[in-house]
């Protein structure tokens, strides 16, 4: 079995959350909820929210896996650390504000 390189990982999974929080922006910006439109984008926005919050958590198990394993740190990692910052601990601690 190769040796799986989480840092990597992470910043896909990084990566991936900022192209679904692009496409959460889109379609909350073009949300119409009149009494005679139909439209799931409700729905597509839960699904995209789950999706996220799956992708950032196993974002924050990887970059944990990184730095047990003494993996060297590169822009990977701390692009990995900025991204779960600025998409994970903000957004919560702002909730709790």
């Amino acid at each position: 079995m190769k040796k799986i390189n989480f840092k990597k990982w992470a910043f896909r999974f990084i990566v991936w959350i900022l192209i679904i929080n692009i496409i959460t922006f889109y379609l909350t910006i073009n949300y119409v909820d009149f009494p005679g439109v139909e439209n799931n984008t409700g729905l597509n926005l839960f699904y995209l929210g789950i999706l996220s919050g799956i992708l950032m958590i196993l974002s924050v198990i990887f970059v944990i896996m990184s730095s047990v394993k003494k993996e060297k740190r590169n822009y990977q990692y701390w692009i990995s650390i900025i991204g779960i910052v600025i998409f994970g601990i903000i957004p919560l601690v702002s909730i709790l504000i």
